[in-house]
């Protein structure tokens, strides 16, 4: 991989809270529990989750350039697909909400409160 993609990789996983280190990422992918889709100047991080009524892939990961990132699309539509998922979840920084491709729709919102930064009102 890229030095190009992997201080992408690292950008992405400090923006992400930081839950994972790329030692982390790197060994749920040895281990089979992440899996990887890349090219030159993009790459996706998944997960696939089996909850107790639906099977899905989770993007864990997204880094790199846009354009990149749309040629890597089918195949991991494709992959969830022969998985047996019944939808792709994903969520990124704010940025990315203008970037998402035309097939998803929003369905959350998320935001974070900061336990080790203390609470200013309880």
């Amino acid at each position: 991989m890229s030095e190009f993609l992997l201080k992408r990789m690292e950008k992405a996983l400090k923006v992400g809270l930081e839950t994972h280190t790329m030692a982390d990422v790197f060994r749920c992918l040895e281990t089979g529990e992440m899996q990887i889709f890349s090219n030159e100047e993009g790459v996706c991080i998944t997960e696939i989750k089996q909850a107790p009524r639906k099977k899905y892939m989770s993007v864990f990961l997204l880094a790199g350039r846009l354009p990149a990132l749309r040629k890597l699309y089918p195949t991991v539509v494709n992959y969830a697909k022969e998985q047996g998922c019944d939808f792709i979840l994903g969520g990124g920084r704010l940025g990315w909400e203008k970037a998402v491709h035309p097939d998803w729709s929003k369905q959350f919102v998320t935001y974070k409160l900061d336990l080790m930064e203390g609470i200013q009102h309880a």
